[in-house]
């Protein structure tokens, strides 16, 4: 085989390899272009027929925003979906997943070694051309391994990539964890309720479960925080401040949405039981007592126990020192 024709080979060899490389690089979407694949996969549980990337619903919102932020923490794509899948409940996929590219990763350096031992033994069934001019025996070594370093060293650039991509592809999964720790100022009701609803046994979304009672309480929801509140006091951890806050709620909504004195009462005792300190719980327990059943002396006492502890501030001080005065004159309660 003439130089030419050996240098021909050469540079066809190395192209291939290249291209290879190129394929590779291809395979690797950048991360806007991953967060839009994935949520094209995943049905919205509140839309027909769409996908969360499509749909503008906040709860499709914010599963998209899940998505990227789990993108750039390096999950995996099948990661992301099984999270979706599991955490949400309704959501499906719109299509099987998908695994040529992964696949085409794993190929790639089988194909190109395939092409590197193809192009070695066709140099050695053509070896070059006798000619008047002989090199030295050092240069032709030289010659005859020179194709198969080359080859060897993009084999090797092509493995380094593959592998490189592959392990950013396949990143650490994720559970209901990581999605109950994330800051719920940002997920919307109907994305808590949802998460909720698909790990109902898990004590891990306890805080999710309180904050969204909190919300529904603020706005004077008390059907929609009272299950919320129930779960987290019943969930076992006897002395866990979450259980305590929501006895409290549980108490003052019993009497404040229907007027059960005993039972409100009941559930402030539980939550002193818990927390003995509990100033809200005894201010609380003390209206109950005055207003519903009309137990002065004892409302008296409570409050003076919670004007006892300096940690008040003022405002509040003021409040419940009124109510104070109120009692102690036999007024009844606003």
């Amino acid at each position: 085989m003439s130089e030419r024709a050996r240098n021909t080979l050469t540079v066809i060899a190395v192209a291939a390899m290249a291209a290879l490389l190129v394929v590779l690089v291809a395979t690797n979407p950048s991360s806007p272009d991953r967060i839009e694949a994935i949520g094209e996969r995943i049905k919205c549980p509140v839309c027909q027929g769409e996908s969360i990337a499509a749909s503008p619903s906040p709860m499709a919102r914010d599963m998209m925003a899940l998505v990227a932020e789990r993108v750039d923490q390096g999950h995996s794509d099948e990661a992301i979906v099984d999270e979706l899948l599991s955490s949400y409940s309704g959501a499906v996929l719109l299509d099987p997943p998908r695994s040529g590219l992964t696949l085409i990763l794993w190929i790639a350096p089988l194909a190109a070694l395939l092409i590197g031992i193809g192009v070695i033994l066709w140099w050695r069934r053509h070896p070059p051309d006798a000619t008047p001019a002989v090199p030295s025996l050092e240069r032709s070594r030289a010659w005859r391994l020179a194709p198969l370093l080359i080859l060897a060293g993009a084999f090797a650039v092509i493995v380094v990539v593959a592998g490189f991509f592959l392990q950013d592809r396949a990143g650490p999964a994720s559970g209901v964890a990581d999605l109950a720790g994330q800051d719920l100022d940002e997920v919307s009701n109907e994305t808590m309720e949802a998460v909720i609803a698909a790990n109902v046994d898990n004590p891990q979304v306890d805080g999710m479960r309180l904050a969204l009672a909190e919300r529904y309480y603020e706005v004077g929801d008390f059907r929609s925080a009272f299950p919320h509140y129930l779960a987290v006091a019943g969930s076992g951890a006897a002395s866990d401040p979450q259980a305590v806050t929501a006895l409290i709620r549980l108490g003052w909504m019993t009497w404040e949405g229907n007027r059960e004195a005993t039972t409100a009462i009941d559930l402030l005792d539980e939550a002193l039981a818990i927390e003995p300190d509990s100033d809200t719980a005894r201010f609380l327990k003390a209206q109950v007592l005055w207003c519903g059943n009309g137990d002065l002396e004892q409302a008296a006492d409570l409050i003076e126990e919670v004007l006892d502890h300096s940690e008040l501030n003022p405002e509040s001080r003021q409040v419940v020192e009124s109510d104070l005065a109120a009692i102690r004159a036999g007024e009844p309660c606003a």
